[in-house]
């Protein structure tokens, strides 16, 4: 039985940026455009009908942003993975997107093969940021008011941590350490909760602010 397609919902205010997805869709293998929405209402309304596996929406749009429309669709459908699609490099905006459930943020002028690599490391459950995003992090420097983490990682945690930054699946740090998935997994799971977020992008976002990737 072949493998079912990737679904795709594509949610952005600009035409030229749909123009130009539908053109890097159509070199991708198994991956499937099934849907094209223009705000974040339309997003929600769409994830309704479709239920695709991956919405990947715009931040800034008119009539409901797409901060916003993550709230409404990841309470409703926690299953979908939000990638957020911008051509902003701004670390707030990040935070926010990933604070309210986005697994992952990816620039708009990002190449076909980034954008392929990315959609198909956010559907095997892996959080993801673009280069550009996570070295911003790790050059913005700590602020006092920043709220403090518990970063006593153990060496193992640390080093699947690195891989994990490095785009890598759970099936991959694995194989490149030598250890079972479920290993794998449990680990990822105590840096989370170390490190006091909700998300596998969160944790990266803080690893990547205390020099730790």
């Amino acid at each position: 039985m072949e493998n079912k397609p990737i679904r795709i919902i594509l949610v952005d205010d600009h035409r030229r940026v749909h123009q130009v997805m539908v053109e890097m869709f159509s070199f991708f293998d198994g991956i499937e455009l099934i849907a094209q929405g223009n705000n974040g209402q339309e997003a929600i309304a769409l994830c309704d009908r479709y239920q695709p596996d991956i919405l990947l929406m715009d931040v800034v749009m008119p009539i409901m942003d797409g901060v916003e429309a993550t709230k409404h669709i990841i309470a409703k459908h926690p299953n979908i993975k939000i990638l957020a699609l911008s051509s902003f490099k701004d670390n707030d905006t990040v935070r926010t997107m990933l604070q309210n459930g986005a697994v992952g943020y990816i620039l708009k002028d990002s190449s076909v093969d980034d954008l392929e690599n990315t959609i198909h490391t956010v559907y095997e459950g892996q959080g993801v940021l673009s280069p550009e995003i996570m070295q911003a992090l790790m050059q913005e420097s700590e602020s006092p008011t920043q709220p403090t983490y518990n970063l006593n990682l153990s060496a193992r945690e640390l080093e699947i941590l690195k891989h994990f930054a490095d785009g890598k699946t759970n099936n991959q740090i694995a194989v490149a350490l030598s250890i079972s998935i479920s290993t794998v997994k449990f680990h990822i799971a105590n840096i989370i909760t170390k490190l006091g977020v909700e998300t596998r992008a969160e944790a990266l976002v803080i690893a990547a602010k205390n020099n730790l990737v």
